[in-house]
């Protein structure tokens, strides 16, 4: 029986979380580079004078910074979701060889 403040993990909620946590990689993946299109495909609005060229060099260079954190965020979520699945599988074997040890008592 298990009280209030408890820790329980199952091999079925870690399963799922691997799942719903590799979706999310997955669109964060499909908007980061739906987003590169978008912003880097553009071209360069500010013109060819001095500033022109200023601000567009420091905002592509911001824009791609931005754009390789958020591409390393949808890898470090792919990370997650094996992780969270080799969670499951261990948990699952471990259970499974703790139930046949039990079985072999009776």
């Amino acid at each position: 029986m298990s009280k209030p403040g408890d820790f329980r993990i199952s091999p079925e909620s870690l399963r799922a979380a691997s799942v719903q946590t590799r979706r999310h990689a997955q669109d964060l993946s499909a908007a980061t580079e739906k987003l590169r299109s978008r912003v880097l495909g553009a071209g360069s609005p500010w013109g060819s004078d001095e500033m022109g060229t200023v601000f567009a060099t420091a905002y592509t260079e911001c824009t791609l910074m931005g754009l390789g954190v958020l591409t390393d965020m949808g890898l470090h979520l792919e990370e997650m979701a094996s992780s969270l699945a080799q969670m499951s599988d261990n948990t699952q074997s471990t259970d499974e060889t703790n139930a046949a040890g039990f079985n072999q008592i009776y």
